[in-house]
């Protein structure tokens, strides 16, 4: 969605209706930003998942490379804490055998502050043998837990995702074999064991509606568990008359039984390479609809609040994405990327009116929370695409205009910035914008040609 159409959204409020009854506003112009969060080293760190049990503790999880060799593909496990203040790096183990040189956090999950749990595995890139990595949080410190690796003690066995259903009731799925298939496990409160089923498919998210209401997604196919077994419901496949060939689902939430949410990509063939574009499915408790109208390349995270109520998170293929749906339509939101190159990974609600989003930017960690504590968004019309915006104040940078003429700056420091649009052979407009933490400005700048 352009910018301008979402000037026409910014007065607009998603009302979340909670258990007391009571209604939490949660305004779309409210402003991503970005929080300052640490690294491990001085090459890449990457941010996958987070996990929130409250306001003053949230997890982070994902990978680094220690420099260790070989540095083309080693990695180890990474962890951040929000502690209500700041994020802070947290020691995780890595597992011991011979040959591993890539580990790896991929998701976590929490049941409470003194519980927490992250999934992943440990790769042997030579043999590409893999291992199962379970670790837990015990409110001190990180400890790997003992997972099976069902495909083989030679072949692939990886966790992608793990979902809390209760405290003694955890899922936890990924892929394992070769060819590759699923893979899930379940924590019965004493130990991890593997689960059979028919999906089929590599699986890269999981969520619990209830003990007896558990989604899994992977490549073309959304899996279900209803407290017996595991089978394969139903959902859109790729269309051949679009040349597309996959429909790879990466994330899935819900708000119950009959509003669960799955977000992803379509993979189109295009000749000799291939393309890339933002799918979202739906499940209205009978049956899954796909929806291409999202912008993106891919959504790699997925949060439901409330039927109108839906966030998601990815990349362009340069920049990290933020798409939000009111109920009729999904639209973009504007939020920061330093350095114009990197992703979003997921995004979790701390609260209905409080949300997080880790990635990676330029090889570093990347966190943005809204509404932003430090940083606000300008958006506006200068009726000329491909025009040049300007703004002078706490900081300096320059933007252009997409084919409309519209305009987004997000994740500028709190401050009063001077605004100019040039065009060559048009004349300058400026003005004069107070930027305020957490909101976004409209301010049009029509050029006169």
């Amino acid at each position: 969605m352009k910018p301008r159409t979402i000037l026409t959204l910014l007065t607009a409020l998603v009302v979340v209706l909670m258990s007391d009854g009571a209604a939490v506003a949660l305004d779309e112009s409210a402003a991503w930003g970005q929080v300052p969060s640490p690294n491990r080293g001085t090459r890449q760190n990457e941010l996958a998942d987070l996990a929130v049990v409250g306001s003053d503790d949230i997890w982070a999880v994902g990978r680094y490379n220690s420099g260790r060799q070989p540095t083309e593909t080693g990695r180890d496990t990474l962890a951040l804490h929000w502690d209500g203040t700041r994020w802070v790096l947290v020691r995780t183990p890595n597992p011991s055998w011979s040959g591993a040189d890539f580990f790896t956090l991929e998701d976590a999950d929490a049941v409470s502050s003194t519980e927490v749990w992250a999934v992943g595995y440990a790769e042997d890139f030579a043999s590409l043998k893999s291992t199962t990595l379970v670790e837990r949080w015990n409110g001190s410190k990180w400890k790997i837990v003992p997972s099976p690796n069902p495909g083989g003690s030679d072949l692939p066995n990886t966790l992608a995702a793990i979902d809390v259903a209760a405290p003694n009731d955890i899922w936890a799925v990924g892929s394992m074999g070769y060819p590759e298939g699923p893979l899930i496990l379940r924590w019965n409160g004493s130990r991890w064991r593997s689960k059979r089923n028919a999906c089929g498919v590599s699986l890269y998210a999981v969520h619990a509606v209830s003990p007896t209401d558990v989604w899994a997604v992977g490549d073309s196919t959304t899996c279900h568990y209803n407290g017996t077994r595991w089978s394969i419901i139903p959902s859109p496949q790729p269309r051949g008359q679009y040349n597309e060939i996959a429909y790879v689902l990466t994330d899935v939430s819900s708000t119950g039984p009959g509003d669960v949410w799955a977000s992803g990509y379509r993979v189109i063939e295009q000749g000799e390479y291939l393309a890339f574009q933002s799918i979202v499915e739906h499940w209205n408790g009978a049956e899954w609809t796909v929806n291409f109208n999202v912008r993106g390349t891919s959504l790699s995270g997925i949060q439901a609040l409330a039927p109108n109520d839906v966030w998601a998170v990815g990349t362009d293929s340069i920049r990290g994405v933020v798409v939000h749906f009111d109920g009729s339509a999904w639209n973009l939101v504007p939020s920061p990327t330093p350095g114009d190159s990197g992703s979003l990974a997921d995004v979790e609600a701390e609260s209905a009116d409080h949300l997080w989003a880790a990635g990676t930017a330029q090889e570093r960690t990347l966190i943005l929370e809204a509404p932003s504590r430090f940083e606000g968004t300008v958006v506006g019309d200068t009726d000329v695409a491909g025009a040049t915006v300007s703004w002078f104040g706490p900081e300096n940078g320059s933007t252009e205009t997409d084919v409309g003429g519209e305009y987004a700056i997000a994740g500028l420091t709190a401050g009063s910035y001077q605004l100019i649009a040039t065009y060559p052979g048009c004349e300058p407009a400026s003005a004069q914008v107070e930027v305020i933490a957490g909101e976004t400005v409209v301010q049009d700048l029509h050029l006169t040609c």
